[in-house]
């Protein structure tokens, strides 16, 4: 792997080309204009670019390399400079940078950056190839169908879908329609999720993914450049490409996108919440399996208790029928000695066979728990399985409207 170093600091260039050389084959570039010249040269696989040098700025550079014709385009490039507030990551961003990375910063932060990096860009050339090939066969929106009726028909969908990446999938079938290239954050129980509709690279660059997530938090609406970011409680939308430089179709695109956005945030939260419903009733199950073992346990040791307690007291009172005898009492005290045994005795297998009662009732209980369980796991089957049904009808339904849709255009 080769890596293009820009840095107008010889002390910063020896620095990284001293941190990476055991790993990467590591050039260097004094200013801009010179690493311009070198990149469709050298091919270098990353670029680690600063911000402040003379002649021209790291940005000026990025935006040079990444707006060419050639393949250095896709180069991926780290800008590494001492300027890290949240304008200069926008630039970045804006200029098509992948990453950023604050001086001073330690070598291994940079390795882990390099690595993170050069494994995404394997990853998107890895599915380039798919990505041309689905391109061919991508949605296409029925002849004169308005951009409300796609809007209209993503909400029907919607309320349907059972995964989170069917719902990305939905939402960039209506904002290809659009013509707009987006990226989304969905916000689930265990962590957040991103998706893109940029079908030449599916992944989201770490930068993004941190833009994303730092102005998820900001107003509903944040415009920089020729992007806005839309956010809702359980997903952020950021649109790449608005049309700033056209009113009209600006303006409808920002009543239709919240318009989506809050039905599709209403459908992550609703998938959260089966999630957890799903989750708690497996651990329900587990708690009331734990609680019946439990109570099973308690009435077999109840059980044992009993049995040992009734043969104490057979066994004692055997054994006074051939003591009190012996004891010198009259009469009248051996009956009644004898009478309060036997009665104290009787009392106790009473109470020994309320016990087999109280079994009778744990068992009863433990049925009950096991019903519940039971009746549980099928609400939650019957909701999945609606809701697959639902989707797939609507699918075909979808499917036979292309077909149609085909048909027309292959009339005329």
């Amino acid at each position: 792997m080769k890596v293009l170093v820009v840095d107008d600091d010889s002390v910063a260039r020896k620095t990284i080309s001293k941190a990476l050389e055991d790993t990467y084959i590591v050039t260097t570039a004094v200013d801009g204009p010179t690493a311009i010249d070198m990149v469709p040269v050298e091919s270098p696989d990353l670029i680690l670019l600063d911000v402040e040098m003379p002649f021209m700025s790291g940005f000026e550079v990025c935006n040079q390399i990444k707006t060419s014709n050639g393949p250095e385009r896709d180069t991926p490039i780290i800008f590494i400079s001492s300027l890290s507030s949240m304008s200069e990551r926008l630039h970045g961003l804006e200029v098509g940078a992948d990453d950023f990375l604050t001086k001073p910063f330690e070598p291994e932060m940079l390795k882990a950056k390099l690595n993170k990096l050069l494994a995404f860009r394997q990853e998107r050339d890895g599915l380039k190839q798919q990505v041309d090939a689905a391109n061919n066969a991508a949605y296409q929106a029925m002849s004169g169908t308005s951009e409300f009726g796609t809007a209209i028909r993503f909400v029907e969908r919607s309320h349907s879908i059972g995964t989170f990446e069917l719902l990305a999938d939905q939402f960039f079938k209506a904002t290809d329609q659009f013509g707009l290239s987006c990226s989304l954050m969905m916000k689930t129980e265990s962590e957040p999720l991103f998706f893109t509709s940029n079908h030449a690279s599916p992944a989201v660059s770490p930068l993004e993914k941190e833009l994303i997530t730092m102005l998820s938090t900001a107003e509903r609406f944040n415009d920089f450049g020729q992007r806005t970011q839309i956010n809702y409680p359980y997903i952020s939308l950021l649109v790449k490409n608005m049309p700033s430089d056209e009113p009209d179709r600006y303006g409808r695109y920002k009543d239709l996108l919240p318009f989506m956005i809050e039905v599709a945030n209403a459908t992550v939260r609703t998938l959260n919440i089966e999630s957890q419903l799903v989750s708690q009733t497996r651990n329900l199950g587990k708690s009331f399996d734990i609680v019946k073992q439990t109570l099973m346990q308690l009435t077999d040791a109840m059980q044992v208790n009993q049995e040992n307690v009734a043969s104490i007291m057979n066994d004692m009172l055997m054994e006074l029928d051939e003591v009190v005898p012996g004891l010198g009492l009259d009469e009248d005290q051996e009956t009644y000695l004898i009478k309060r045994i036997d009665g104290a005795v009787t009392e106790a297998n009473e109470v020994l066979d309320s016990g087999a009662n109280l079994k009778g009732s744990i068992i009863n209980v433990t049925r009950l728990l096991d019903h519940l369980v039971e009746q549980q796991h099928i609400m939650v089957d019957k909701a999945i399985a609606s809701k697959a049904s639902t989707s797939e009808v609507q699918d075909e339904q979808a499917s036979v409207e292309e077909e149609v849709h085909d048909e027309d255009v292959e009339l005329f």
